[in-house]
């Protein structure tokens, strides 16, 4: 008979096994991310297969390859104009720039998301056990593994970073600055208080909004020891973080002369601060019908067993839902702005899982049944119990996006991305590099085709940013048709008059958006050359509106400017000559 095992051999086989299964979940999502990335390229009609992000992140890419490339951190060459909000991630992004092509830089940003991803749930997963470890007993492994699987299962945090938006960056840093402060109240040591700050000072960088997360983490660093009032935490508490400001506005002025971003005016200004409000709200609200059961599960957390710890968690998480508010909302349902706090909320709730599971594990009536019923040992129902009910969780908050993640469905971006690819490869082909194009999507096809831009919606137009918005265009961000219809900020400033009319680019993307129409005068002075590299070589004669059979969905339409010296209407007569375009009147 084999002696029974100590308790110090049975916790190292439970560390084991934890870091198996950690390793094990690491190893699935990487295979996802793989083919996620691998989904998200295009195959251009040119036969070569291109990486694209999200088209916003796309614009980063462009300040980025512009910075490695030696034409400074500028959307256009020789125009200093701040259109992004994510200066660390634009530095990466340049960084990236640098050994590879511009498709190879792309992929890189991508693969850089995979670990940020990984490196977030790593994170996560050493705050719960900061929390819970005194009190978890045998679970500590199990906990240690649903954190880990929290910190990579909420999908519009994955979307997000691994379409290179500096959304999962900015979770690595808000994760650590949790950790940090969590460690900073537990030991009162102001090299953790330097930490912290560190973390949100390169947060700021990332987004300067970020700075909202210095709130409930300074807030708990306060409440959780007196030491954070003498000098030397102060000033490990609040210096660094004071210093990254700093920097930034100094560096802001001096390089585009201005003391906010030009993405702050345009999406900030101009509409009254109720009317901003009520919009943001209006954003919010769908989010909080898609997380109330999570939203539930933490409340009762904090009801029942509070502490400062956890309320620090969901102070990151309420900072973000105002701050949603506050600025009006978003553009898109993906959750952009509370997604990074998400995984600290679904660290909450899998321990107040547990802790109900373990509660009624120890009633007769459970012991009663498992003894009768010896299905499963009882001593592995309430682990078993515990993901049971935390994967039905993790189902609820993607519950919209399960599709998506199964790869069932073609994501936001996927159809988008191949028609832009399709376009920049086109405008290389037809216009020389001098020729400018208007776009409203001012990401992948400007980076790809290297053109200088206008950019009809104002984040790299200051004219525009300025402009009054358009408050009159709604859209309504819930799946439930009767949810209230809100106004897109940061897409309702706008003058076509002034962006066509007047600047005349030599492609323009379209003449007319929302309530504005310049349709009528580019009929004039616009010819749409339809192309499709790939098709059949039919002749087709060089007329205007001509009745060709033509598939739209595989082709691409570029508004050229008439008798301008920038296009190639050279190539625009082989092409047609070729049957791999036809002319039409601009629609």
């Amino acid at each position: 008979m084999r002696p029974p095992r100590t308790k110090v051999a049975r916790k190292a086989d439970g560390k084991r096994a934890s870091a198996l299964a950690i390793v094990g979940l690491s190893a699935c999502f990487v295979l996802w991310a793989c083919a996620f990335i691998y989904r998200s390229s295009v195959l251009a009609f040119d036969g070569e297969r291109y990486f694209a992000l999200f088209d916003d992140a796309m614009i980063s890419m462009r300040y980025g390859w512009n910075l490695a490339h030696g034409s400074g951190l500028v959307w256009n060459p020789g125009e200093y104009v701040e259109g992004y909000t994510n200066p660390l991630t634009t530095l990466a992004m340049a960084l990236a720039s640098v050994p590879f092509d511009k498709s190879g830089a792309v992929l890189a940003i991508q693969v850089f998301g995979v670990v940020l991803m990984l490196a977030n749930a790593y994170l996560v997963m050493r705050i719960a056990e900061h929390l819970f470890s005194g009190e978890i007993g045998r679970y500590r492994g199990l906990l240690r593994v649903v954190a880990f699987l929290c910190g990579l299962s909420y999908y519009p945090l994955v979307f997000l970073t691994l379409m290179g938006m500096e959304t999962g960056l900015l979770a690595v840093l808000v994760s650590s600055s949790v950790l940090a402060a969590l460690r900073y109240v537990r030991d009162r040591r102001p090299a953790q208080g330097v930490v912290a700050s560190v973390s949100l000072g390169l947060a700021f960088l990332t987004r300067p909004d970020a700075v909202i997360f210095a709130v409930p983490v300074f807030a708990y660093a306060f409440s959780g020891t007196r030491k954070a009032f003498a000098p030397a935490h102060l000033a490990a508490l609040f210096g660094p973080l004071a210093l990254f400001v700093a920097a930034q506005e100094a560096f802001r002025w001096g390089y585009y002369g201005e003391l906010v971003p030009n993405t702050y005016t345009l999406k900030m200004t101009g509409t009254p601060l109720l009317e901003r409000i009520e919009n943001g709200a209006n954003f919010v609200a769908p989010f909080l019908t898609e997380v109330w059961v999570l939203l539930v599960l933490v409340g009762a957390a904090l009801l029942f067993d509070f502490r400062k710890s956890k309320l620090l968690l969901a102070g990151i998480f309420l900072a973000a839902l105002l701050y949603g508010v506050w600025t009006g909302g978003d553009a898109w349902t993906i959750w952009r702005i509370p997604s990074p706090a998400v995984p600290l909320m679904l660290v909450l709730a899998a321990r107040e899982i547990l802790r109900i599971v373990t509660a009624v594990s120890e009633t007769e009536g459970f012991r009663g049944y498992f003894a009768h019923n010896p299905v499963v040992a009882d001593r592995h129902v309430p682990g078993l119990a515990t993901v049971v009910a935390l994967l039905s969780l993790l189902c609820f908050v993607n519950f919209r996006f399960l599709p998506d993640i199964a790869m069932r469905v073609e994501n936001w971006e996927e159809e988008a991305s191949e028609r832009r690819v399709n376009v920049a490869l086109a405008l290389e082909r037809f216009t020389d590099p001098e020729a400018t194009i208007g776009v409203l999507g001012a990401g992948t096809v400007p980076y790809y085709s290297g053109r200088p831009g206008i950019d009809f919606l104002g984040k790299m137009d200051p004219r525009i940013a300025r402009l009054a918005p358009d408050l009159s265009d709604s859209w309504s961000p819930g799946v439930d048709p009767r949810t209230p219809k809100i106004s897109r900020p940061g897409h309702n400033k706008y003058d076509l008059e002034y962006s066509i009319e007047e600047l005349k680019p030599t492609y323009a993307q379209q003449f007319d958006w929302t309530s504005q129409s310049v349709l009528d005068r580019a009929k004039d002075e616009y010819i749409s050359v339809v192309y499709d590299e790939g098709a059949s070589p039919e002749k087709v004669t060089w007329e205007e509106d001509k009745e060709v059979p033509w598939e739209e969905d595989k082709s691409v339409r570029l508004n050229l400017l008439r008798n301008s010296e920038e296009v190639r209407w050279d190539e625009v007569r082989a092409a047609v000559g070729a049957g791999q375009a036809h002319l039409e009147i601009p629609r």
